[in-house]
């Protein structure tokens, strides 16, 4: 599940996407604000890889002290670079593999958002037996079950986007 502000949050999806009858989507927020993103440098509880992360850079400054929750500016920012570049690995292989099963991909606002037309089931049946759910739910929305949230196209609104709901890890 990714750590970017919930989709409910009107304000950031703002470009409208009309889903063709029929289709279920998936929303993946690729970038928060600069504040959002910055914060969650900053701030912990950090994912584990990005923990360990901070862990080397201590060997290398007494400004980090992960295991207090204490990193330094320049550290933050270096390690907002790799997690910015995880992300985007992590996106980027979803979607390339959505396409390969007949997904189409497009940007609205600051999400990418991969359809298809499908039932529901099928669509999840499908990510099961590619193996795409666990890397689908690290990047996308989660619904409450902490399954894959599959949007459909009367969730979109008429006024100004998504009107989205998710739970984010």
């Amino acid at each position: 599940m990714s750590s970017l502000p919930p989709a409910s949050d009107p304000a950031q999806t703002t470009v409208p996407l009309q889903l063709p009858q029929g289709s279920v989507a998936v929303r993946m927020r690729v970038f928060g604000t600069a504040e959002q993103e910055l914060t969650a440098a900053v701030t912990p509880p950090w994912p584990q890889w990005m923990r360990r992360l901070y862990e080397v850079y201590a060997l290398q400054s007494s400004r980090v002290d992960a295991s207090r929750g204490e990193v330094g500016v320049a550290t933050a920012l270096a390690a907002l670079k790799e997690r910015i570049a995880h992300r985007l690995g992590a996106v980027s292989f979803v979607c390339a593999h959505l396409e390969e099963l007949g997904w189409e991909v497009a940007v609205s606002g600051p999400d990418v958002i991969a359809y298809r037309v499908t039932a529901p089931d099928e669509a999840r049946q499908t990510m099961d037996a590619h193996q795409l759910t666990g890397a689908v739910i690290a990047v996308g929305d989660v619904d409450e079950q902490g399954r894959v949230r599959l949007y459909e196209p009367w969730e979109l609104s008429a006024a100004g986007g998504a009107e989205w709901g998710r739970g984010d890890g």
